[in-house]
């Protein structure tokens, strides 16, 4: 029998997981991201031929206030101190005034930045030329209403955006399992919206308003067409007249922007999105019985929230009833309170669902889903996590790959057919 040998990154180092070549059904690799230009060259092609706009010199004038959106310091990795620099030249081509801009942190409802933090964001030469303040989603003086969605969400905006000339969204594009996509409109909301705002329209992942309901199966990541989130969002977006985007979509393990979209910011969005879809989804035949996936090693292992995202991806590659193993370091433990809470807290997904319906938070959504996965699927994970903080979810902890070996063989048979996911932020897709 050949055996072929899969090394899954963990941690700084690898784990070797062992199997029969011929039960192997697919091993999900991205298509490569383009590596022929620069940051710099990426970032001014785009600008230089934006999507469905005028350039955005183009757009502003002499004498406009401009607030310019970035992301907050979670989402470091969009490297907003590279590209930034290069908005601002275009505002001042256009005759904007370094005084007139404005830079807002789309915090959603996370914390305030320090100082140190918000000169790592937009680079120590912009931090002395432009004002630069965090949203607060929770400052209630600070909101200005701009309707209500089709979903009935009440949109409530910081006002730097709605007292604007002009608005320039930006930020990175992802799958992500709410919106379908990361970047877009969600700088807007749940960027630098109102708290009531952003659970109104999180709350659209949960199935109807009755409790029992489960999750909502149109709100999924890699969906944009009739998810209620993304719709709601872009809604929202309209509603504060954005007047220009710029996206970018980066490779994380050489810490670089390989690709940006600019321009009209539902149009530009799009095209980013597609994009992602060529580049971070992988075509598989049908679900295996078995799906064994990494998160890609440190630091997108480093705590059981991020892994959270893998899980998701490598559910959707599994049978219903098989069985994944999710080979994830986490170092850092849970990763996130509200996480943790949802797990430990509640007995069961009845009583996760109900704490979630009345208190609406992303990690105790995410808590609540993987936990749901674990009563579709047996979950193994192989980490570092103490065993009495994993299991109230659902989720089996293992010790070693040949403990996996025995649980799955003992369950399946002899070496049942396996896709194996060495980076977990790959998207499975049937094709």
């Amino acid at each position: 029998m050949d055996t072929a040998v899969h090394s899954l990154p963990y941690g700084c180092g690898f784990v070797d997981v062992k199997w029969p070549t011929d039960a192997v059904m697919s091993e999900l690799v991205g298509e490569p991201l383009p590596d022929e230009l620069d940051e710099i060259g990426v970032i001014r092609d785009a600008l230089n031929d934006p999507i469905s706009s005028p350039p955005l010199s183009e757009i502003v004038q002499e004498g406009d206030t401009v607030c310019v959106i970035i992301g907050d310091v979670t989402r470091q990795w969009v490297r907003h101190h590279v590209f930034l620099p290069h908005i601002v030249e275009e505002l001042q081509k256009g005759g904007v005034h370094t005084s007139d801009i404005a830079v807002l942190c789309a915090t959603g409802d996370h914390r305030a930045h320090t100082e140190k933090e918000h000169i790592s964001l937009i680079g120590e030469e912009l931090y002395c030329q432009l004002e630069i303040s965090d949203h607060c989603s929770r400052d209630d003086d600070n909101m200005v209403y701009m309707g209500h969605t089709t979903a009935d969400t009440p949109v409530w905006m910081n006002s730097s955006v709605a007292e604007a000339d002009r608005v320039v969204v930006t930020g990175g594009i992802v799958y992500h399992f709410l919106a379908g996509f990361g970047g877009g409109g969600k700088a807007l909301l749940p960027g630098v919206a109102a708290y009531e705002s952003i659970m109104a329209n999180h709350s659209l992942a949960l199935n109807g308003e009755k409790e029992g309901g489960g999750l909502n199966p149109d709100v999924a990541a890699g969906r944009m067409k009739g998810n209620p989130c993304y719709e709601d969002i872009s809604a929202a977006a309209s509603m504060a007249s954005a007047d220009f985007l710029f996206n970018v979509i980066v490779d994380e393990d050489e810490e670089r922007i390989a690709l940006a979209v600019a321009g009209d910011v539902r149009a530009a969005h799009r095209v980013g999105c597609r994009l992602v879809e060529h580049h971070f989804s992988g075509a598989i035949g049908e679900p295996a019985e078995v799906v064994v996936a990494s998160p890609g090693g440190f630091p997108k292992d480093i705590n059981l929230y991020q892994t959270y995202k893998t899980l998701y991806n490598a559910r959707r590659a599994v049978t219903d009833d098989g069985t994944l193993l999710i080979v994830s370091e986490c170092r850092e433990g849970m990763g996130n309170e509200d996480f943790a809470r949802m797990i430990a807290d509640h007995s069961d997904n009845g009583a996760r669902e109900s704490a979630l319906r009345e208190s609406f938070t992303i990690g105790g959504y995410m808590a609540y889903h993987a936990a749901r996965m674990a009563d579709e699927c047996d979950v193994l994970l192989l980490s570092s996590l103490v065993a009495e903080e994993v299991t109230p979810s659902g989720i089996r902890p293992v010790e070693s790959v040949d403990e996996a070996y025995a649980f799955i063989r003992e369950k399946h048979g002899e070496w049942p057919g396996a896709h194996f996911m060495p980076h977990g932020s790959i998207f499975p897709v049937l094709s």
